[in-house]
C-alpha cells in the first residue's frame, strides 16, 4: 500500500548502512517517519529533493517501516539554508515543533508552518520582523495544540474581564482571586495576544509593536513557553532573548 502527500522535511538522520530516516510533517497525518533506501550513496536522485525545510510531494510506501518511493520539490526555501540567521530560526522552530505533539489540527498546523517558512525565506523582511513572526508562530501553534490561554474570562469565577493577572499555561484571573498568584498583565497586552492568536497570517505582515509592549510580551511569553516545554531548550532562549 502506498499514498502520495505533501510534506515538510523537518529532520533527517542516518539509518543503518547507507539509508537515511526522514522526519516529515504532513497535512493529514502530522509527523511521520520514513526511510529512504541508499540515500547516502552517490547518485541517489531522491535525496537531493529532500533537503531540510523543503516542501515536497512524496510517495510513501507503507510497511513495518514507512519508506519513500518518490519525491519532488514544491518549494525548497533556498534563502533559509543559505543564511545562517534564517537557518538558526528555522532550525529552532523545528526543534520545538518535534518536541510538542500536535493538537489534531494537522492541516492548520501545516499551513501555519508554511506561512512561517515563507516569511523566513523572504529576503525583503528584516531579522527583527522575522524574530517577531517566530514568536507569533509559537503562540499560534501552541494554541492549536491545546495550550491556548483563556483571555476573556477569569479562570476561577468565569467573570468576563479584560485584564488582571496571568497564570502561566492557563490564562487571566480577576483581581478578586489573584492574591499572590500570577503576573500582572495589562489590557493592551491581552488585546495584542487575542489578535495574534486569531488573525490570519497575511494580516500580520504590517504589524508593529512598541518597545514597552514588546518587553511585557516577552516576559509573558517566557512563562507561557516554560509552562508547555518542560525540558530546557536553547531554541527557547533564542526566541526570548535573541
Amino acid at each position: 500500500m502506498s499514498f502520495k502527500t505533501e510534506a515538510f522535511v523537518l529532520k533527517t538522520r542516518p539509518w543503518r548502512e547507507a539509508d537515511r530516516l526522514y522526519y516529515l510533517f504532513t497535512p493529514h497525518e502530522g509527523i511521520i517517519k520514513a526511510v529512504l533506501k541508499s540515500a547516502a550513496k552517490p547518485g541517489n536522485k531522491l535525496s537531493g529533493h529532500l533537503l531540510p525545510f523543503s516542501k515536497v510531494r512524496i510517495m510513501i510506501g507503507r510497511g513495518k517501516m514507512d519508506h519513500m518511493a518518490g519525491a519532488a520539490v514544491i518549494n525548497d526555501y533556498t534563502n533559509i539554508r543559505t543564511d545562517l540567521k534564517n537557518m538558526s530560526l528555522a532550525s529552532s522552530v523545528i526543534e520545538l515543533f518535534l518536541n510538542q505533539e500536535g493538537g489534531g489540527y494537522s492541516q492548520l498546523e501545516f499551513k501555519l508552518l508554511e506561512d512561517l517558512l515563507t516569511a523566513l525565506d523572504n529576503q525583503d523582511m528584516d531579522q527583527e520582523n522575522k524574530m517577531l513572526f517566530v514568536r507569533i508562530f509559537l503562540w499560534k501553534y501552541l494554541s492549536l495544540s491545546g495550550w491556548q490561554p483563556q483571555l476573556d474570562n477569569c479562570q476561577i469565577c468565569d467573570k468576563e474581564i479584560t485584564f488582571g493577572k496571568y497564570l502561566p499555561g492557563r490564562g487571566i484571573i480577576c483581581r478578586e482571586h489573584s492574591s499572590n498568584q500570577g503576573v500582572i498583565i495589562n489590557r493592551e497586552l491581552v488585546d495584542f495576544l487575542k489578535y495574534i492568536i486569531k488573525v490570519d497570517w497575511p494580516d500580520l505582515n504590517n504589524l508593529t509593536i512598541s518597545k514597552e509592549l514588546n518587553r511585557e510580551w516577552l516576559k509573558i511569553s517566557q512563562l507561557f513557553y516554560q509552562s508547555v516545554y518542560e525540558r530546557p531548550s536553547q531554541a527557547l532562549k533564542l526566541f526570548l532573548y535573541g
